[in-house]
């Protein structure tokens, strides 16, 4: 596959500028056109992007994690409602209580095909990483000796 690439030229919703460039392969199994599956990747990098070494919970903010989880959620939210057939007719739902709509009922084979694999690929980085940590500890342990 060919790597292809995007630009974001936005502001943020208090008015700031802001420029995200992504570079990748776009494996085009969301979108045969090309481009959301570019899209989802990236979003989802910059979310896994984020150590917990980056939530500050020694300065007393304990709820950091919930802040940042709720943050995209509240997003999630967003997206669903502006992609809606008709918008209006969510008017009187918070983007919090779109997204247990859509938690609550995904029943579609392929929303949890989706998902399935996209669990599966988190299985195997996971123990890809854990493999790769453990050779890093023999390394350290070699060389330390």
């Amino acid at each position: 596959m060919e790597k292809s690439n995007f630009m974001i030229h936005s502001t943020d919703r208090k008015g700031h500028e802001l420029k995200i460039s992504v570079e990748g392969t776009d494996d085009k199994e969301l979108a045969h056109f090309g481009g959301l599956d570019l899209h989802v990747k990236a979003t989802k990098a910059m979310i896994a992007d984020i150590s917990p070494l980056h939530f500050p919970e020694k300065e007393g903010d304990h709820l950091i994690r919930e802040k940042v989880a709720a943050l995209y959620l509240n997003e999630v939210g967003e997206f669903l409602r502006n992609t809606s057939l008709d918008p209006e007719m969510l008017e009187s739902y918070s983007n919090f209580d779109l997204v247990k709509m859509l938690m609550e009922e995904w029943q579609p084979r392929e929303v949890q095909a989706v998902i399935d694999k996209d669990n599966e690929l988190i299985l195997q980085e996971a123990k890809s990483m854990e493999e790769d940590n453990k050779i890093f500890a023999e390394i350290m342990e070699v060389e330390l000796v």
